[in-house]
């Protein structure tokens, strides 16, 4: 499939996890891809191939983003998609809470995402769109959140929705659709702390009674910044197997 043929596709946190899923399914599809990580990504990119390149940047920083914006226009001449999947899903409790620790998660879940669009939409409006997708959590819909210890983790993903929605509005005279995707509980990196037997206890309230993996979270990401979405916009898909049933 050559549904992204031509773009240039920005993924943040892209070393691993989901981030890498979603790279690597966007250079399948025919993008030129950049991650941007903290952590130096240059072997991820030369393992995507397709013209892959990778900028080490800390994406709570506006400098870094300036940085990435810079190297991206200068070596493609253009941005058409933004995905953020860099993200923390850290644990403490209102005891535990420290305002560091509560600063630090709404850094990189909530403020990374305005600095890079306020970085990268200039880009898109000159090349004529694009899209951005975010990605949030189905934690925001539960009835019952995932235990205790994660106030500030949920918080931050409630915060992608309200930007989601208020970007879409803002940008879609530009011709630029925001969308945020929610992950339920996804085999990657960052779960790997969790016993399987908590694991277990989440996706047996699935319909679909599997952990989700990186692929099956970009699969709705490359839909959603490909042509065939031009025309959704502000909208939060939840892809976690059936856990939230709306």
């Amino acid at each position: 499939m050559s549904t992204h043929e031509g773009k240039v596709a920005i993924v943040t946190g892209g070393r691993q996890g989901i981030g890498r899923g979603v790279a690597d399914l966007l250079a399948k599809r025919g993008a030129k891809v950049v991650i941007v990580n903290r952590t130096d990504a240059a072997d991820v990119a030369d393992a995507i191939g397709h013209g892959a390149i990778a900028i080490a940047a800390d994406v709570t920083s506006e400098a870094d983003w300036a940085k990435v914006a810079s190297a991206v226009e200068r070596t493609f001449g253009r941005t058409d998609i933004l995905v953020h999947a860099a993200g923390a899903y850290p644990m403490a409790t209102l005891e535990q809470m420290t305002p560091e620790a509560w600063r630090s998660v709404m850094a990189l879940n909530l403020d990374a995402h305005l600095m890079g669009a306020r970085a990268i939409v200039p880009l898109m409006r000159k090349v004529g769109g694009g899209s951005i997708v975010a990605i949030g959590s189905d934690a925001v819909g539960m009835v019952t959140p995932p235990g205790f210890g994660f106030s500030h983790y949920i918080t931050s993903k409630m915060g992608v929705v309200g930007l989601v929605r208020a970007l879409a509005s803002e940008l879609a005279a530009d011709n630029i659709i925001v969308n945020a995707v929610h992950p339920g509980i996804t085999d990657t990196e960052g779960a790997s702390g969790m016993p399987n037997e908590q694991k277990a206890q989440v996706y047996m309230q699935q319909a679909i009674k599997r952990l989700g993996t990186p692929a099956d979270i970009a699969g709705p990401i490359a839909f959603l910044t490909s042509d065939d979405a031009r025309f959704v916009t502000g909208q939060t898909l939840v892809v976690d197997g059936g856990w939230l049933r709306l």
